[in-house]
């Protein structure tokens, strides 16, 4: 187990719970510091290489265009989604990968959940018991998505915090619901069948799929049961089969991070696969290369340590607590996130998008509860909803992009971030089609694009003072 470092007030991301010397299990919990760094895909071109001048100049150009176009297909990310002590752990690692920082966010996210156990918990609707398990599934092209990097950024932090974990209760290789009641089957005659995967006696189980395609393919098998067996799991319990080969699994704590490509999961999915409601328990998240590093600064070592000593020491607090519960000014924003999230669940009338976002509601109550907990408190703040209903509404965001692609607007939002700061009007916009679209086509996209949020409308006056003002249309995310 690493040493826990010396607190450090000018980090206070790090080390917000106790003052030095007070008693990390009694002491209460102090107020979050905002967020002080974002992931730079939120605030530079992130090219990662040149000097401003000369060759470098036209190496970042060419690499920020590049990566303009690689993440020309993703929803924008609200800096709120950060705004979390595992956010800051993503902002702090983000300039030392190419990994997109969501990605690396949620990884983390469902590790912690899964190494919590099920004792802490949320109570949802006054009946449903929810564990704190967070699914994302990340969805990121090959190569440009990054997934694979992002996931194992998220590993070398892991490995520090909690290595024993990593080692013992991380695992692959989803199959059948027969095959994973069997991880926690309780009633092996000893010294026959196979080994046990997981410690004796721990029920925790963290499913890494980086090849979600092959296990989609394998529940579409005729009389598989893992679809069924993993809307049980998220529920958190009882894995028990009652078939032929019968087993007792009382008890189960299961995690899932998966990884797809998009195109992947368009093919793979159906609509009888969404109406099943295995789906619907899973949080999308699209990703995509954040930066060009080609000679990537290496991490100091001892900052790692650092990291993980501080997730080490929260995750230790957080699996003593049992149930959490709003706060009062929580209970309030709740009520309209509750709302929010409800009509957010309609799809737009599409009933496949609709069926992959229902879960919105439970899914952002886990996620501020698992925040809150990290935090070393059972009280769920406005601070944590904040952080997870920003991150629900891109995980909806993105489902909306994976199932709805929609080619003519990348290439719009893309060439409008090409313009940079100082945007494109209405006809340099055409120009993105080589004018081969009417205006008014372009004009429908560019209001979708702003109704989006993805870019903003300003008037500019016109040069010379005469005339009408122009339109100015700007990405509100910069190129990279």
């Amino acid at each position: 187990m690493p040493v826990p470092p010396s607190h450090d007030p000018a980090d206070p991301w790090l080390y917000p719970v106790t003052a030095p010397g007070a008693d990390p299990w009694t002491e209460p919990v102090g107020d979050l510091a905002p967020v002080y760094a974002l992931p730079s895909v939120l605030t530079s071109t992130g090219t990662g290489t040149g000097t401003g001048t000369g060759a470098g100049a036209l190496d970042d150009a060419a690499m920020g265009e590049r990566v303009a176009r690689i993440r020309g297909w993703l929803p924008p990310v609200d800096p709120a989604v950060f705004g979390c002590f595992l956010g800051q752990l993503a902002t702090h690692l983000d300039p030392f990968t190419e990994a997109d920082p969501v990605g690396v966010l949620v990884t983390l996210l469902a590790a912690a959940g899964v190494h919590m156990g099920p004792g802490p918990h949320v109570v949802v609707g006054g009946f449903e018991r929810h564990p704190l398990l967070t699914w994302p599934i990340v969805v990121g092209p090959t190569g440009t998505g990054r997934k694979g990097t992002g996931y194992n950024v998220a590993k070398a932090l892991l490995s520090h915090a909690i290595p024993e974990f990593v080692a013992d209760n991380v695992h692959s290789g989803l199959s059948s619901g027969e095959g994973l009641a069997s991880v926690f089957a309780t009633d092996d005659t000893p010294g026959k069948g196979k080994p046990r995967l997981l410690p004796e006696h721990d029920v925790r189980l963290l499913a890494y799929e980086p090849e979600w395609a092959s296990v989609m393919a394998r529940m579409k098998r005729e009389g598989n049961t893992l679809s069924a067996t993993l809307r049980a799991a998220w529920e958190g319990g009882n894995l028990s089969t009652l078939n032929v080969d019968a087993r007792t699994a009382r008890q189960s704590h299961v995690g899932i991070v998966a990884h797809i490509t998009p195109t992947e999961f368009r093919d793979r999915v159906s609509s009888t696969d969404m109406a099943g409601g295995t789906y619907n328990r899973f949080l999308p998240i699209a990703v995509a290369q954040s930066k060009f590093l080609p000679a990537p600064d290496p991490i100091d070592p001892t900052t790692l340590l650092q990291f993980g000593a501080a997730l080490s020491d929260r995750l230790a607090a957080a699996s003593r607590l049992d149930a959490l519960t709003l706060d009062p000014d929580a209970a309030q924003l709740w009520r309209r996130l509750y709302v929010d999230f409800s009509a957010a669940a309609d799809g737009d009338g599409d009933g496949v998008l609709a069926q992959f976002t229902s879960r919105a509601v439970p899914n952002c109550l886990r996620i501020a509860a698992t925040y809150a907990a990290l935090d070393r408190t059972d009280h769920i703040t406005t601070t944590h909803l904040t952080a997870a209903a920003a991150l629900v509404r891109y995980s909806i965001d993105s489902a909306r992009v994976v199932l709805r692609p929609n080619d003519d607007l990348v290439k719009l939002l893309t060439h409008i971030r090409e313009h940079g700061p100082q945007g494109c009007t209405r006809e340099q916009a055409r120009d993105a089609f080589q004018r081969n679209k009417s205006a008014a086509d372009v004009g429908r996209l560019l209001d979708h694009l702003v109704t989006a949020g993805q870019v903003t409308a300003t008037s500019r006056p016109p040069a010379g003072g005469r005339g009408r003002p122009a339109t100015v249309f700007t990405a509100t995310t910069p190129r990279g």
